[in-house]
């Protein structure tokens, strides 16, 4: 079966085939279970390892070009990268609700009060719009500033906003993309050293104590996010992509499943894909 594959580096593709068989046909299973259960239109789930970049299995419905929480990975690292913030910093987030001129950004616990002060790590973990866009507006003088740095990591901007960008809204991208992004993370090849080591400590934070809870495995260590955000049809994307074993990672996985109704969870609905498949492979 060939399929392609980036290289984020020098954006080349590559046709490769190296399905692994009964890989394939147990993550065909669970993704199709997990789709029965919450009544879900469309869901893919790529497998790659990581210090090849090889696909070794890949199930579901391709997904096409759409706005992706999963993109606050990079906005975050963009930040990190300049060396005005880190991930102890803290940050308001108030009430969870903000109003930025005739825009208004909406934490998903707003209705309980949001988080108040929080650390950037913490931000990052529970997943804040609100943290997003004050740590861009901090870090970037302006919206073409940030949208070139998103360029260096192979995302273009469609509609320009430093408002929603960071969030990943206006950013359209793919499964295949957002792993090839997640996978050079594990590899250390992204960034500098020291705010690689960073995002790698944030999105482990995320599995033992944010939103990717439900992730968290007794048999592997786990770093990734979540990804959550309504798109312009009135679906819900709802996405998990990260690494396996979190120290010397193996393998990189991302799980997107596009669902007309709430309840709409990142960790929730396809952390616990995620979890069953990075569980199958450190068992094989």
């Amino acid at each position: 079966m060939p399929l392609a594959s980036c290289n984020i580096k020098n954006n080349s593709v590559n046709l490769i085939s190296t399905i692994d068989s009964t890989l394939q046909v147990k993550v065909e299973s669970i993704l199709q279970n997990q789709l029965s259960e919450f009544d879900a239109t469309v869901g893919q789930v790529i497998v790659m390892e990581v210090q090849t970049g090889e696909i070794k299995a890949s199930a579901g419905t391709e997904i096409k070009p759409q706005e992706s929480g999963l993109i606050r990975t990079a906005s975050l690292l963009a930040a990190l990268e300049t060396k005005t913030v880190h991930l102890s910093d803290t940050i308001d987030v108030g009430n969870g609700i903000l109003t930025i001129g005739k825009d208004t950004l909406l934490d998903h616990n707003w209705y309980k009060g949001g988080y108040g002060k929080i650390s950037i790590q913490q931000g990052f973990g529970h997943s804040s719009n609100i943290a997003n866009y004050k740590i861009a507006k901090r870090t970037f003088k302006d919206a073409q500033t940030f949208v070139k740095v998103l360029a260096k990591y192979g995302y273009q901007v469609k509609d320009t906003n430093l408002v929603y960008n960071p969030s990943g809204y206006g950013v359209f991208t793919t499964p295949l993309q957002n792993l090839t992004f997640y996978n050079a993370i594990a590899r250390g090849t992204i960034s500098d050293k020291a705010a690689g080591n960073d995002i790698k400590q944030v999105l482990e934070y995320t599995v033992t104590d944010g939103l990717a809870k439900p992730v968290m495995s007794d048999e592997v260590k786990i770093a990734g996010a979540t990804g959550t955000m309504q798109l312009p049809n009135g679906q819900y994307a709802v996405e998990f992509c990260g690494y396996f074993p979190a120290v010397n990672p193996q393998y990189s996985v991302i799980v997107s499943i596009n669902k007309k109704d709430k309840p709409a969870s990142g960790g929730l609905m396809v952390g616990t894909v995620f979890k069953q498949i990075a569980e199958f492979l450190m068992m094989k």
